[in-house]
């Protein structure tokens, strides 16, 4: 039983001894041990990944925009977080659905709602943040898309053609779609639109307004309009009839509710913006669509 317990102290004496060793070494030889970082490196996407901006039809309306991310690498990659910037909006903001992790060939689209328009650009100058880990750990980038379509510039003409007229006449749809029945039978549809200037200077004028995919129309008025910060408030009606009456017309509707309207403000003799109504409003076009087609329900 002694000659086991010296052996034990020993031995403990021992483990003791080379641990101080060890530990002396590592100071004096070779400096402290690292701590593991979890922190971002910025550096380049991996070789392969590429990023394209879109929009969609049913992106206008909700003021959306796709950032659409192709992983061509030979690995997997994790989105973290995501940013779109650009000079043609006043601030950056987030992309939707991450964090995602894209496998090799995956192609996936990440929506971002626009943020308030900035319209003293004359580029867009777009960029898009990620941060991302991939086989290297984590990593954070910056990058210039590919834009498609023009998208960034059509975006910021029809956001700026709207907010400079908006600055001169403040433009507020009414509250609820009133169908009535014409003499012909016909049923068409009516909602209000109030026209208020706000008293900055300039002017501006209503030229036309279209049709749309799903409804014909047309203010009760002739137009070119003009108003000025002296003009009184001016409402008007915009009725509306179907422009056929398809079924699919009204199934695959993206944009058929919105007014488009050409306009000229102090900053352009040739603007146009579609004007998104509420979803209250746009289902009453529907509704109404659907009665003066006669269809059931």
């Amino acid at each position: 039983m002694m000659r086991f317990r010296v052996r034990l102290g020993a031995a403990v004496t021992l483990v003791a001894s080379l641990a101080v060793v060890l530990a002396l070494s590592s100071c004096t030889t070779f400096g402290p041990a690292a701590p593991t970082s979890t922190a971002s490196v910025q550096r380049a996407l991996p070789r392969g990944v590429t990023l394209t901006i879109f929009q969609n039809r049913s992106d206008f309306a909700p003021r959306h925009l796709q950032v659409e991310v192709s992983n061509g690498s030979a690995g997997s990659i994790t989105l973290r977080s995501g940013s779109f910037s650009s000079a043609f909006f006043a601030s950056a903001a987030p992309m939707g659905s991450l964090p995602y992790a894209l496998d090799p060939g995956d192609q996936v689209s990440f929506p971002v709602v626009l943020p308030k328009p900035a319209c003293s650009a004359s580029a867009a100058h777009p960029r898009v943040s990620l941060s991302f880990t991939d086989a290297q750990g984590r990593g954070s980038a910056t990058v210039s898309p590919t834009v498609l379509y023009n998208a960034l510039h059509e975006i910021n003409v029809e956001d700026c053609a709207r907010y400079t007229f908006e600055q001169v006449v403040r433009i507020t749809p009414g509250s609820a779609v009133k169908t009535v029945r014409l003499q012909n039978k016909n049923l068409v549809g009516e909602l209000a639109f109030t026209f208020t200037p706000t008293g900055a200077a300039g002017s501006v004028t209503i030229k036309q307004i279209d049709a749309t995919t799903l409804l014909d129309m047309s203010f009760n008025t002739r137009l070119p309009l003009v108003m000025t910060a002296k003009s009184a408030p001016v409402t008007l009606i915009l009725t509306v009839s179907p422009t056929r009456c398809e079924t699919h017309v009204l199934s695959e509707d993206k944009v058929g509710t919105v007014v488009p309207f050409h306009v000229v403000t102090p900053s352009t003799s040739n603007g146009y913006f579609g004007l998104v109504l509420s979803d209250t409003l746009k289902f009453e076009f529907y509704r109404y669509f659907s009665a003066a087609c006669g269809y059931p329900g």
